[in-house]
């Protein structure tokens, strides 16, 4: 009992921590100057509250009953992905005052960006970078096209030449075959003339 009651003060801790990290994300995008760093030095130190009270969450609940562990650790896990997405939505409120403070000291600085004509100057800078990347690419891909080609034409040479070397020597089989034939026939009439003899000659 007393594991869970710690735990359920761990959890309510953890709310108010949260809490307060969603009312001083909202508030940072309408704060200036000194309120605006005082909120994001509260808000890094409610996060690394909430990391801790997760962290004691998760020690309680690792001397638990395993059926009850598991119940508590999907909870927690719960709260995990909460935290994260709080410290996602503070880092892009945070982001968003740092591009609107870069922009201000532009603004002041007397470089508040481009005028039209050198936008328009810097767009076609860009699209011609943009033109000549793809033209070196579409360059490359006939390359290789090409000599994929050549490869091909050389494969099919190279397999017209073993088809004529096949073709060669199935007619000199062919033509083994017939002097083979030929031999044959030959050296039977030449048995058969001599067992002709022999029988002559023995009558």
């Amino acid at each position: 009992m007393e594991t869970l009651g710690l735990l359920s003060e761990f959890e309510q801790q953890f709310g108010t921590v949260t809490a307060e990290i969603t009312s001083k994300t909202c508030l940072l995008t309408s704060k200036e100057g000194a309120d605006k760093r005082t909120l994001i030095e509260d808000v890094e130190k409610l996060k690394e509250e909430a990391k801790e009270l997760l962290e004691r969450m998760d020690l309680e609940v690792r001397d638990m009953q395993p059926q009850k562990r598991e119940k508590y650790t999907s909870r927690i896990k719960c709260y995990h992905v909460e935290l994260q997405r709080l410290e996602a939505e503070y880092n892009r409120s945070k982001s968003r005052i740092t591009d609107e403070n870069i922009r201000a000291e532009l603004m002041e600085g007397g470089l508040a960006g481009l005028s039209a004509g050198e936008e328009q100057r810097q767009s076609l800078l860009d699209n011609t970078v943009t033109l000549e990347r793809t033209s070196a690419r579409l360059t490359h891909g006939q390359k290789v096209a090409l000599e994929t080609e050549e490869i091909g034409a050389q494969i099919l040479n190279d397999l017209n030449s073993q088809r004529q070397t096949i073709t060669r020597a199935r007619e000199r089989l062919r033509e083994t075959d017939t002097d083979l034939d030929q031999s044959s026939r030959i050296l039977n009439t030449m048995l058969r003339r001599v067992l002709q003899n022999r029988f002559i000659l023995l009558v």
